[in-house]
């Protein structure tokens, strides 16, 4: 089984010399999002002020935070996909709310087969995209100390 995890870029205005990063740190970050769906992690910048990445574990989640979110009102949270969203989940997303189609079942075995190939790649791209926003926050926080 595969899980898919879903990315969003959380940016706010911040001072550099600002101790309490205008507002938002991991707790008041989890609060504000965790109301859509789970969050696996959330990753504030030390070194960029004002942003941050959250990661949730679905789909749902992760677009109701993007479409509804605001953050703090002295504050407002600007929130987008870090990366584009598997295809697989937008068109699940989008025959959910569409009137029921019907297809053969060959056409669906063939459809299911493709999605699940999709969602094996889309999988391995967003392990490695995850990997290297790590690691480049990790880099940005040691330059920071240094």
């Amino acid at each position: 089984m595969f899980f898919f995890f879903y990315h969003q870029q959380l940016k706010w205005k911040c001072k550099k010399e600002d101790e309490t990063k205008g507002g938002y740190s991991e707790d008041v970050l989890i609060r504000l999002l965790e109301k859509y769906g789970q969050v696996l992690h959330i990753v504030v910048s030390s070194k960029s002020k004002g942003s941050a990445v959250a990661e949730f574990a679905t789909f749902k989640a992760a677009d109701l935070a993007v479409r509804n979110e605001i953050g703090l009102l002295n504050n407002p949270l600007k929130i987008s996909w870090l990366s584009t969203p598997p295809p697989s989940a937008v068109s699940d997303n989008q025959s959910k709310t569409s009137s029921g189609s019907t297809t053969h079942s060959s056409q669906n075995s063939v459809r299911s087969e493709r999605d699940f190939e999709s969602l094996v790649l889309m999988k391995m791209r967003q392990a490695a995209e995850r990997q290297r926003l790590i690691e480049q926050l990790q880099r940005e926080d040691e330059e920071a100390d240094a």
